[in-house]
C-alpha cells in the first residue's frame, strides 16, 4: 500500500484517480440483472465489508459510495496503513479461494502486484 497515498488522504487531499472512468461492469448493481449476476455482484460487496478488520467500529457505508474505488477511498481515512495492507492481503486470499477474478484485480491493484 502506498503510504504517501494514505497520508495525503488523511491530510484532506484527494486521491489522484480515474474519476471520469465508468465503474467496472462486475461491480455495478443494476435493476435488470439476471439473478446469478446480481448474486455475484452483491457477494463482492458483502466480501468488501466482511473482510474489514475486527474492532474498528466502522459506521455503515454511505449511500453515495457506488464503486469499489469510492469504498477504498472511504476506508483510507478510517484505517491505518498497516490495517489497509492487511485488508488487501485478505481480499487477495479470499479472491483466490473463491476464484473471483474481479475481486483479485481490485486487491492486487492496491497491493501493486
Amino acid at each position: 500500500m502506498d503510504v504517501a497515498l494514505v497520508s495525503a488522504r488523511r491530510e484532506g487531499k484527494e486521491m489522484v484517480g480515474r474519476s471520469n472512468e465508468a465503474p467496472r461492469a462486475g461491480w455495478t448493481l443494476e435493476t435488470d440483472l439476471d439473478p446469478s449476476d446480481e448474486q455475484l455482484r452483491r457477494r463482492r460487496w458483502r466480501i468488501l465489508r466482511v473482510a474489514l478488520p475486527q474492532g474498528h467500529g466502522l459506521e455503515p457505508v454511505p449511500a453515495r459510495i457506488t464503486t469499489p474505488e469510492q469504498f477504498i477511498g472511504w476506508l483510507i481515512g478510517r484505517l491505518s496503513a498497516q490495517s489497509l495492507l492487511n485488508y488487501f492481503e485478505d481480499l487477495e486470499e479470499i479472491a483466490k479461494q473463491t476464484c473471483d477474478l474481479e475481486l483479485l484485480r481490485l486487491a492486487r491493484k492496491y497491493l501493486r502486484r
